[in-house]
C-alpha cells in the first residue's frame, strides 16, 4: 500500500514539473503583454507623483522594479526576444500613461 500511494505520488510530481516546464502559449504571452503594458501605465503615474520624467531610458532603468522582469517563455529561462517585447509593452506604456495592446 506504501509503494504505490509512493508510486502515485511520484508520477504526480512528474506531471507537475513536466507541465510547469512547458513553453509559453500565443494567449499567455498576449495575457503578460497586457499585464505588462498595465504596469507601464501604473508607473507612469507613479514616477509622475516622484516627479520623474517618464522619458524611455527612466522607464526601461525602472522596469524590474515595477514588473520584476519578463516572465519565463520557454522552460528554465526567457529568451530575448521576449524579453525585449515584454520591456517594450512596459516602457510604451510607461512613456504614454496608458497600457499598449498587444497585436493579435
Amino acid at each position: 500500500m506504501t509503494t504505490k500511494w509512493g508510486r502515485t505520488v511520484a508520477a504526480g510530481a512528474m506531471v507537475l514539473l513536466v507541465s510547469s516546464c512547458s513553453m509559453m502559449s500565443e494567449e499567455q504571452k498576449a495575457v503578460e503583454l497586457r499585464r505588462a503594458g498595465e504596469q507601464g501605465a501604473e508607473a507612469h503615474v507613479a514616477l509622475l507623483a516622484e516627479s520623474a520624467v517618464r522619458a524611455p531610458e527612466v522607464c526601461l532603468t525602472n522596469y524590474k522594479r515595477f514588473t520584476g522582469g519578463a516572465p519565463w517563455d520557454e522552460p528554465y529561462s526567457a529568451t530575448a526576444d521576449w524579453i525585449s517585447l515584454h520591456g517594450d509593452h512596459f516602457v510604451d506604456s510607461c512613456v504614454a500613461g496608458k497600457p499598449r495592446v498587444p497585436n493579435p
